[in-house]
This record gives structure tokens, sequence and C-alpha cells, in this order.
């Protein structure tokens, strides 16, 4: 497992991931977290989809690793998540992804916008 989740974490999966998921609990927020900084197109934009779909309201978010900022995923996705991106060295990015109020996000499309 990844050296970025606190000891705590549990390992699960999801149908159509291609990384480890974890879940933990931070600050009263379950996390959905993920390390895809070793993957290639379009997993990345795969494994967050299906990440994406566990955020319903604002008792949870997801944690991405990421080797990059994935452009495409962000111009997806923005407009139905709030978005942080934080560099966090070895040319790593780590996005976390929160509810957007009123936002009703169409998450079947995992293509790569870009």
């Amino acid at each position: 497992m990844s050296n970025f989740w606190p000891k705590d974490a549990k390992v699960f999966e999801v149908e159509g991931n291609s990384v480890p998921f974890v879940s933990y609990e931070e600050e009263g927020v379950r996390v959905i977290g993920f390390d895809s900084s070793s993957c290639v197109p379009p997993e990345p934009m795969v494994n967050a989809m299906l990440a994406l779909k566990f955020i319903e309201d604002d008792k949870t978010k997801v944690v991405m690793i990421n080797h990059k900022n994935p452009v495409g995923l962000l111009s997806k996705v923005g407009k139905d998540f709030n978005i942080e991106t934080k560099e966090i060295g070895n040319s790593l990015v780590k996005l976390t992804f929160t509810f957007k109020e009123g936002s009703s996000p169409d998450l079947s499309d995992s293509s790569c916008a870009g």
C-alpha cells in the first residue's frame, strides 16, 4: 500500500479499478484515496471517475495521487467538484475532490478529454 495513506486505511476493490483504493476517516469525513502515479492514460481518468462516484455530500472526499496534473480530468469534472491541487514532491501531484453544492455530475463517461 502507498505510503500516502494513514496506517488505519483499509484497501477495498471497486469493479473496474486498476490500482488499490483505500478508505479512511479524517476529521469526520470519509476519504477515498488512490495512487495512479505509475499508471498510463486512460487509467488515472478511469480510476478517478470510479472514485468520484462515492462523493454524494460533504461527508466524503476523494484524494488522488498522480504523476502530473490531469488536465483532461479537471476539465471534465471541474464544474461538479471542488478540486484542490498540491505538488507533493518527486514530481507528484495530490488532488483532493470535494462535493460542490448543487452539483449533479454525470460520471458515466470515463474517456479522456485532453
